[in-house]
């Protein structure tokens, strides 16, 4: 089943979204999404129902009965088929039966620290930029959930900065389609990206695009009551004047 954290969770059997019957199963189902490895039973408990006691160890059963049986479901396989196991003492989703654009994406990001080849880092890198489709989870407001975004965000804002770099050397239009995608999809606010988005521009020649790159850049700043930092300034002027 091809599953979607990157953005809305979305959870696709033969094309077709899967829902859940109760709101633990959805729970638990989107924290597990975040980690192939999954996560310590109590984590779970701790992360979700905390303060509930035997309660919570009552919901986390619940919890993966409701998945299994949304998953069978779905799939319709049979009733021994368990889509959440237990390894120790974790429990995870099966590797078996889902494909996690979060888990790519993690994998995509381990082969592109670790490669010394070029045409490697750049390929895990595209992988990167091209699954992160909106925020972790987008549309959950649990407080677990904040960090794990940031996280995902500062990667994919990094991705995207590394292979418009990489891109850049060959061929600058590239670059500026990494930047403009990743000022739209990644984040809005990155000072990083529209500076790169910004250079390139100005070494093209390309003055009235900097200057509505620039006119944005204001725009999408006061939203965070923010303004336009030193180095931004300094690239605008610097091809302006």
């Amino acid at each position: 089943m091809k599953v979607d954290i990157l953005g809305p969770v979305r959870v696709l059997a033969s094309g077709r979204e899967v829902s859940f019957g109760r709101a633990e199963g959805r729970d638990m189902f989107a924290l597990l999404a975040t980690s192939n490895e999954g996560e310590l039973t109590q984590t779970i408990i701790d992360t979700l129902w905390p303060d509930e006691g035997e309660r919570g160890a009552r919901r986390l059963e619940s919890a993966i009965r409701d998945v299994n049986a949304a998953m069978r479901h779905a799939t319709g396989l049979a009733a021994e088929v368990r889509f959440v196991v237990k390894t120790g003492m974790r429990r995870r989703l099966s590797a078996a039966y889902f494909d996690v654009d979060w888990w790519r994406f993690e994998d995509a990001y381990r082969r592109a620290s670790s490669t010394a080849d070029d045409a490697t880092r750049m390929e895990a890198l595209r992988l990167m930029v091209g699954l992160y489709q909106g925020e972790l989870l987008d549309g959950r407001d649990d407080l677990w959930c904040v960090s794990p975004r940031q996280a995902a965000m500062t990667q994919a804002v990094n991705a995207a900065a590394r292979l418009a770099e990489l891109e850049r050397k060959t061929d600058p239009d590239r670059a500026l389609d990494v930047l403009t995608h990743a000022v739209e999809r990644v984040d809005r606010h990155s000072e990083l990206l529209w500076c790169q988005l910004m250079m390139i521009q100005g070494e093209l020649g390309r003055l009235p695009a900097l200057r509505r790159s620039f006119e944005l850049l204001t725009v999408r700043l006061s939203e965070i009551d923010a303004k336009p930092s030193a180095p931004a300034r300094q690239i605008f002027q610097k091809f302006l004047n």
